[in-house]
């Protein structure tokens, strides 16, 4: 047996949106990497921003179950990182299920690995998997402590 990799042990808090208020999917693809701005600089977040909306329109990251998982790889970054977000109302972002979205993850790794980012969305795939609440678990969520509380307990049950 393999070991899961725990979605909250890649998560902090300061990378947490609860409740965004964006209505379409590139205004929260946007948002999301904003949060990293203080973090990774302006010109790397445009370029992100780029890259990300671009892979989104090549082929969406909905993967259904009212979540989609983001990602692309970039020389700005030396780490992995990972930034989730809620939506109350959901948003329109061509899922595979058709359903409208309101659980993102944004995985952002750097372009000298492969490994890591795939190991995340197969982690988040896993949960979404054995849950199909789970968005709506974490979308109940009223701060990112609460989002990360919630996240540890659904892996609780789980992971093993």
């Amino acid at each position: 047996m393999y070991n899961i990799i725990r979605l909250s042990e890649q998560l902090s808090e300061k990378h947490i949106i609860v409740h965004s208020e964006c209505t379409d999917a590139e205004s929260i693809l946007c948002e999301m990497v904003q949060l990293l701005s203080d973090e990774l600089g302006p010109e790397a977040c445009k370029d992100i921003s780029d890259a990300v909306l671009a892979r989104e329109k090549a082929k969406s990251t909905g993967i259904g179950y009212g979540v989609a998982v983001p990602h692309t790889r970039t020389s700005w970054v030396k780490q992995l990182y990972c930034v989730a977000a809620t939506s109350e109302n959901g948003i329109e972002f061509k899922a595979m299920d058709g359903k409208l979205t309101s659980l993102f993850f944004l995985i952002i790794s750097p372009d000298f690995t492969v490994g890591p980012h795939l190991n995340i969305i197969s982690a988040i795939s896993h949960l979404v998997g054995k849950n199909a609440n789970m968005s709506a678990k974490l979308n109940s969520a009223q701060s990112p402590e609460e989002f990360m509380d919630i996240l540890k307990t659904e892996e609780e049950k789980y992971i093993t």
